[in-house]
């Protein structure tokens, strides 16, 4: 019998006490004020679980208590993102509709258009649920383009990794049964998808999802912000792409190609990657502003022009494809196609896309100069294009720091031996010629450890 010193338990039972590796039950059969009659101690081997989301969601799945969103909350926490009590009540409510598959019959087609989009650069986002028919396992997942994520798994091509896909490769479409759950747009965002998932995944019968915390990284995208031309004005920020095409019907392509590119967007907008500190958020709604970009739309389709962007092509010295006499004069073309087809008599040939690659990053083409025309930008366009030409400075900057922080230079000294090298690899390779075996992440141990590694120290050298 064993007297312990501890505050007072009152009444004689059973009390656990958790460590990081065991549980510890105490069998009382006595107490005082200062202490307690232990009759007899028990150990566990179970292994109790750090803090983390995926050790939270195991222990929150085998409990017996229902799913809130707090507990939501805390396992989304180091991802930045909650709900409040009021918004996942109401995801809760969303009733899921089934598709039945494959989707051949037009009702189907119909019904899956209806839930999902009309396509996989235009439609609905939310939650979707595959149910094998036979077993009644599940998987569970989220996108904010349900359409494109549903052509994903109908059209197969997908790796064969974790548990669902190898069954739906082998088994195929028609052993599943599909559920999906489309949110409104106008009482959700994109974001309360995630919230939704994660309380399907904390129910043990979604046991075809080897990972049970939704990852809501792969959610992010390229942030797009639309000005006025003269950067005065920001009529709309959008945080992907896909929200850009969703909100104001720019496809992802049409995206790529002004970005940045110092080429108005319809006549009237520029769109850039980066906030411009000095604009002024702009009173229009975004239902105003679509109304604005598709009657701008529908005059260039009357005029023809959709295409037809004008440009101006630059003969720089150095040129061998024409006379040395036309040598600093420019060309005037009305279309990049117009533009593509001289270069072809001077038997250059390049893709239109390629061109368009060129004209964004001024790059040179056999000593032509590509560039759009400066006729459809205000007069203090200049001012905007130097703005955009210093944040591509920086960015290209900050992405070669980046590249370089990665092969630091590295100083090894030894007996009568110090020698530089440029990067990590570079020292692996001198030390490989000498037959001494070292891989990066041996080095990088070694580096950081400061520890004496085949009679050499190695160190980062600064």
């Amino acid at each position: 019998m064993v007297f312990l010193l501890l505050n007072n338990f009152g009444s004689v039972g059973s009390f656990f006490f958790k460590f990081k590796y065991r549980s510890i039950k105490l069998n009382v059969l006595g107490s005082t004020t200062v202490g307690i009659f232990i009759k007899s101690i028990s150990f566990s081997t179970i292994k109790y679980s750090s803090n983390n989301p995926e050790s939270l969601a195991i222990e929150q799945i085998n409990s017996s208590t229902p799913t809130t969103h707090l507990i939501i909350n805390k396992l989304l926490f180091n991802q930045g993102l909650s709900i409040t009590k009021n918004k996942f009540e109401n995801l809760l409510k969303v009733k899921g509709v089934e598709i039945n598959l494959p989707v051949v019959k037009l009702e189907d087609k119909k019904l899956l258009e209806e839930f999902t989009g009309s396509s996989k650069y235009k439609g609905f986002f939310g939650v979707y649920i595959f149910i094998h028919k036979i077993t009644g396992q599940k998987y569970v997942g989220s996108s904010n383009l349900l359409r494109r994520r549903m052509e994903y798994y109908f059209k197969g091509d997908f790796p064969l990794a974790g548990k669902f896909l190898p069954l739906l490769h082998k088994e195929g479409l028609n052993t599943f049964k599909l559920i999906i759950y489309k949110l409104d747009e106008n009482k959700f965002n994109s974001t309360d998808a995630f919230f939704l998932e994660q309380y399907f995944l904390l129910n043990k019968e979604f046991n075809l999802n080897t990972l049970k915390v939704v990852n809501a990284g792969s959610s992010k995208g390229i942030n797009v912000y639309v000005y006025d031309l003269s950067c005065s004005t920001l009529y709309y920020h959008a945080k992907s792409q896909i929200n850009l095409k969703r909100k104001l019907k720019i496809h992802p392509e049409t995206c790529k190609k002004y970005i940045d590119s110092k080429l108005p967007y319809l006549n009237k907008f520029l769109l850039l990657s980066h906030p411009i500190p000095t604009a002024l958020n702009s009173n229009i709604t975004v239902k105003e502003l679509v109304t604005i970009m598709q009657k701008e739309r529908q005059a260039i389709y009357k005029l023809g022009a959709r295409r037809n962007i004008p440009v101006t092509l630059e003969i720089l010295e150095g040129n061998t494809f024409v006379d040395s006499s036309v040598i600093g004069h420019t060309l005037n073309f009305n279309s990049l196609t117009s533009c593509i087809e001289n270069l072809s008599k001077f038997g250059l040939i390049i893709k239109r896309d390629t061109l368009t690659k060129y004209i964004k990053n001024g790059k040179v083409f056999h000593n032509f100069l590509c560039k759009y025309t400066d006729k459809l930008k205000p007069v203090t366009f200049a001012e905007v294009g130097l703005i955009i030409d210093e944040f591509k400075k920086l960015k290209i900057n900050s992405d070669f720091l980046m590249v370089n922080k990665k092969n630091k230079p590295i100083l090894v000294k030894g007996d009568n031996f110090e020698k530089s090298f440029k990067s990590i690899k570079d020292t692996i390779r001198y030390f490989k010629s000498l037959g001494i075996k070292l891989d990066r992440k041996t080095l990088n141990l070694y580096l950081k450890e400061g520890k004496l590694y085949k009679s050499y120290y190695y160190f980062f050298n600064e």
